[in-house]
């Protein structure tokens, strides 16, 4: 079983508090199994049809109907192309603007993959290495990091197996407002202040065991911001979104403030899903948060993602080389956990795969990737729903599967 949950909801706003609801729940790979194996079919979709049978919106539609959120969208690629997408229902749920299959969606956790991606492009570049220490990059601006972390690699922080605490809002720096989106502080600063807090405070688990943290992803981008010059968000644009043909791709909550030209996110308030503004310090965890989980993404420029990293677990070269991929993929030594991964080998009806999830409480995503299917997808809602999510991943692939049949 691996430990891994929603995104922190670290909010915008000074002194923000954690709501419980949305800290790092576990989720049970036998239950994930059990449905991608085809060990029942979904209660909201009891025909999940074929791919290119025309019926892909009507299936969307009745999971959306189904599950009660506002809007739910998909993307499936096959040997690198898409072959089917379609999104169904509001923009906010008390409007009349549709959703589109151009619209951006809030992906949480599963930036984490990405980060792990900008790492690789470093590693081979030079400016780092798997085995780059913490202690190596942030010594000198970080001279009190406790003696637990300071050997803790690279590719530990990128599995979640340096041993980091779980609840990154003990930091100082976080409860005094430091590291918000209102701080005074450079973006930078921000990251390299809540690592230092972050290496200061005592272990919650042995280096080497694996345990879920955003607190991993924070150290790690304050050490790719520390061996470049460049902020993450530079870094993510030119190295992965530019390199990928990512356009439609950035940061923190989709769309502007007051417009409804983007999905907004929902939360659950007593049972129904309120919108938040995506102007709303309440939208989105802080921007210091961003590597490890504040990406948004079309469907389409995600597709282009999971192309290349499906491309590169078939052993072809693309954003990183093939040798390259197959590290990133692979899972630390007595875990299941990768370079932003959970690597399962019955995943997909059966077949190897990896996946992972994300949200922030206002959205959720789900991707699987399955090399040996040649094939990938992606569910997004704009609520905090994971039952919706993780039912559709699952609705694509008993329709991909039903060709076979």
């Amino acid at each position: 079983m691996t430990d891994m949950g929603d995104i922190l909801v670290v909010r915008r706003s000074e002194l923000a508090s954690v709501d419980s609801r949305f800290r790092l729940l576990v989720i049970c790979i036998a239950i994930l199994l059990m449905a991608a194996c085809g060990g029942g079919s979904s209660s909201k979709v009891p025909d999940a049809g074929t791919p290119n049978d025309g019926n892909l919106a009507t299936v969307l539609e009745t999971a959306r109907a189904g599950h009660g959120v506002p809007a739910l969208a998909t993307v499936l690629i096959e040997n690198g192309a898409v072959i089917e997408m379609g999104a169904v229902g509001n923009r906010v749920i008390d409007g009349q603007e549709n959703v589109t299959t151009s619209d951006q969606w809030h992906l949480g956790s599963i930036s984490k993959s990405m980060t792990s991606t900008l790492v690789a492009v470093l590693i081979e570049r030079g400016l780092l290495d798997w085995k780059t220490t913490i202690a190596e990059v942030l010594l000198a601006d970080i001279p009190d990091i406790r003696g637990d972390y300071r050997d803790v690699s690279v590719e530990q922080l990128m599995s979640h197996t340096g041993g980091l605490p779980v609840d990154i809002t003990r930091s100082p720096a976080f409860l005094a407002g430091e590291v918000n989106d209102t701080s005074p502080l450079p973006m930078a600063e921000r990251r390299l202040v809540w690592s230092g807090d972050l290496l200061r405070l005592p272990p919650e688990a042995s280096v080497g065991q694996h345990l879920y943290s955003n607190a991993n992803y924070i150290v790690l981008g304050a050490m790719v911001e520390k061996v470049t010059g460049e902020l993450w968000e530079e870094l993510m644009q030119r190295e992965l979104f530019a390199a990928l043909g990512m356009a439609g791709s950035g940061f923190s909550a989709p769309g502007v403030a007051g417009l409804r030209t983007q999905p907004w996110g929902h939360v659950d308030q007593n049972g129904a899903w309120q919108p938040v503004d995506p102007g709303d310090f309440e939208a989105d965890s802080a921007r210091a948060l961003g590597p490890a989980g504040t990406v948004h993404a079309t469907l389409g420029d995600f597709a282009a993602y999971m192309a290349a990293h499906l491309a590169g677990e078939r052993g072809m070269d693309g954003v990183l080389r093939a040798i390259t991929f197959a590290r990133l993929h692979a899972p630390q030594p007595d875990t299941d956990y990768a370079g932003g991964w959970v690597v399962d080998p019955n995943g997909w009806a059966g077949s190897a795969s990896f996946w992972h999830n994300g949200s922030n409480g206002r959205w959720f995503a789900h991707t699987v990737i399955a090399p040996e299917r040649n094939a990938a997808v992606l569910v997004v809602t704009n609520s905090g729903s994971r039952a919706a999510a993780e039912d559709f991943v699952n609705v694509m692939i008993r329709r991909f599967e039903a060709r076979a049949n």
